[in-house]
């Protein structure tokens, strides 16, 4: 479009930094709108040609880890003809990946029906990769990798929550290395240390992706399992203590035979707060400490008349 400034907007949207996207309305709902524009931003940062891109649908740059959730609200917004904007992850031609700030919004005709989907991309990869490094500097434990303290603290209070208001079950994996002390007092701090990595990292193997492996303190570490009862828990602690007495730990004062000690505890309402539930896996692991240690032991159920007692105080 020609102005009487003598500059075509069109000039400016193809020179642009941020990339720049247009599709065509489907005029059927089942169909998916199709691309009939792009500039040259937009190739730069994808990786594809004009020519690549032309007629494919905008979601061609969508792969297995973009939100689903975030892609929802945006096909919501474009049926209803609203702009809006999102932070997504993009994946290139060469697979790697991107994130941009997306601003969406409608085009309409003369007679005020869709024609056309616009969308801004600007590339905001390095500032979500610095809010990641932060967030994980936050959360996460230095030496080992495991979450920290307060973070699992945290995760865990939700869990008391969703048992509250949804009654979805969950259980605490409390684990104890069995005579640190005596590693570090024979082999050094160091090879305690590398017996601390190597412990984190055979656990984290094992664990679901949405299971929560925190250090609680010294050798001491908590696994946090969302939807597990008691008896489910308890498989996954005998996986927990077999994965360290398996095989040696390479240390730096060469190998060292560990092995855990694990108190289980499902959460019950009468434990008021995740304190409590973490309390009675303490007493579990007591117990494993006591019965030979290099074992797992459950808690007992809270007795029916403390239950009835904590009842009465909420």
């Amino acid at each position: 479009m020609q102005t009487d400034t003598g500059f075509s907007f069109s000039d400016i949207v193809a020179k642009a930094n941020d990339a720049v996207i247009v599709a065509k309305a489907a005029k059927d709902k089942s169909a998916k709108p199709r691309i009939v524009y792009v500039n040259a931003a937009f190739c730069r940062l994808s990786g594809y040609s004009e020519k690549e891109a032309i007629s494919k649908a905008p979601g061609f740059m969508d792969g297995p880890d973009t939100d689903p959730e975030a892609l929802a609200k945006v096909a919501d917004a474009i049926n209803h003809g609203r702009h809006m904007r999102t932070r997504l992850l993009q994946y290139a031609k060469d697979g790697t990946t991107y994130w941009v700030d997306m601003n969406i919004m409608p085009l309409f005709g003369d007679n005020g029906e869709i024609t056309h989907i616009a969308a801004i991309q600007r590339d905001v990869t390095a500032d979500v990769l610095r809010e990641q490094e932060l967030l994980s500097l936050a959360t996460t434990d230095d030496l080992t990798g495991a979450k920290n303290r307060r973070h699992f603290m945290e995760r865990a209070e939700l869990e008391v929550h969703r048992l509250r208001r949804h009654r979805v079950p969950f259980s605490v994996v409390l684990l104890d290395l069995d005579h640190f002390k005596q590693v570090n007092d024979t082999h050094g701090h160091q090879a305690g240390d590398d017996v601390l990595k190597e412990a984190v990292r055979r656990w984290q193997l094992g664990r679901r992706p949405f299971d929560t492996l925190g250090r609680l303190g010294g050798e001491e570490f908590a696994i946090l399992l969302p939807g597990a009862d008691g008896e489910s828990a308890m498989t996954v602690a005998e996986r927990l203590r077999a994965v360290i007495a398996e095989a040696p730990f390479d240390t730096i004062d060469g190998p060292v035979d560990v092995t855990v000690s694990i108190g289980v505890a499902e959460a019950e309402d009468a434990d008021q707060a995740i304190e409590g539930t973490l309390g009675r896996a303490d007493t579990a692991l007591y117990h494993s400490k006591h019965a030979g240690r290099n074992r797992a032991t459950k808690a007992s159920p809270i007795p029916i008349a403390k239950r009835a007692a904590a009842g009465k105080k909420d």
